[in-house]
């Protein structure tokens, strides 16, 4: 089993991206939202940006579950209950997009979606499936748009696309 610490500064740093950006998330921060003491980062990470690369798995660890049901009830967690996690993954992408150091995790924790993906869809149209929901998923953000009926008859369309 994971370290119980580990896993609340890794959930703390989440919560921070999602609700303050990538600005918001300090070693500082993230001790105190986790509720440890100072060094707490640098004793499980060595330094911020080994943290942020363990954020990938973490999510992914988090979010791969609401893929386990219906598509468009997992963009429905995504936008709704779970939307400052969904709000994190973004900010990650966009942090792996600047730092090439982070851009391996990304594409490791990203495999992770397209393997759950390909068992529904298949392998070929799997990476392009999970690319559109992103879409959806950034396009439903910014619009403030969670209608659970638009979301439904996106998926479909998604999904019906060879």
């Amino acid at each position: 089993m994971e370290n119980s610490s580990r896993l609340r500064l890794l959930d703390a740093a989440l919560e921070l991206l999602g609700g303050s950006g990538a600005s918001g998330l300090t070693i500082r921060a993230t001790e105190q939202a986790a509720g440890l003491p100072h060094g707490s980062v640098r004793h499980h990470f060595g330094d911020r940006r080994s943290m942020v690369a363990a954020l990938f798995d973490r999510l992914a660890q988090r979010e791969i579950v609401a893929v386990d049901g219906d598509h468009a009830e997992a963009l429905e967690h995504w936008l709704g209950p779970g939307r400052n996690l969904t709000l994190a993954r973004y900010e990650l992408f966009l942090m792996a997009a600047r730092d090439r150091a982070l851009r391996a995790p990304l594409v490791r924790a990203r495999e992770r979606f397209v393997t759950a993906a390909a068992e529904r869809v298949g392998a070929a149209a799997a990476p392009a499936v999970v690319a559109a929901v992103d879409g959806l998923m950034l396009d439903a953000l910014v619009r403030g748009d969670h209608d659970p009926d638009r979301l439904r008859a996106a998926v479909g369309r998604i999904l019906s696309v060879e």
